[in-house]
């Protein structure tokens, strides 16, 4: 065997096994790094959604309470604007930097800000007895749809939730 004709193969093959070993490396680190964007979005949202939650139980506790503020349009608090309200003004929920949401201040630390919510008092019609029997007396009641946002633990995430609240 010639000697002199092997050195430099060894050294080519060498250089390749780097090169794949060095894109084997970089495209782990890469994965690594985007699972951890991942948890951390998967985390901002979950405390978004906590906040968002925290500030339906919220207005749901306002709502049971024995007596309840004006629904005057002011300090997240309206009427609904189909039928035939007078003292109607509509929220506008859907742009975030609506000044009509009110805080929900006893939420504590942890996320970016502090959870808002907007109560809407329903104009319904009817009854909750389905009975057409005449002695059964009928008692009113009042739908509140509760729309709530809770932001994440940066200002890049906020979750939006809705619920309706019966009150009689």
């Amino acid at each position: 065997m010639n000697r002199t004709a092997q050195q430099g193969a060894t050294l080519i093959v060498c250089l390749i096994f780097m090169l794949i070993m060095t894109v084997i490396g970089a495209s782990a680190l890469q994965s690594t790094t985007l699972q951890e964007r991942m948890a951390g979005n998967a985390r901002d949202t979950h405390a978004a959604f906590q906040a968002a939650e925290a500030a339906l139980r919220s207005t749901e506790r306002l709502l049971a309470a024995a007596s309840l503020p004006a629904f005057n349009g002011s300090n997240g608090l309206f009427q609904d604007c189909s039928g035939t309200s007078t003292a109607c003004s509509a929220p506008d929920w859907s742009d975030r930097n609506s000044g009509n949401w009110a805080s929900v201040s006893q939420f504590g630390a942890g996320v970016h800000s502090d959870p808002q919510y907007i109560i809407e008092e329903l104009n319904v019609q009817g009854s909750p007895s389905t009975s057409l029997e005449a002695d059964i007396a009928v008692s009113p009641f009042k739908v509140y749809r509760i729309t709530a946002r809770g932001f994440g633990v940066s200002s890049n995430s906020m979750v939006v939730l809705r619920s309706i609240y019966r009150r009689q």
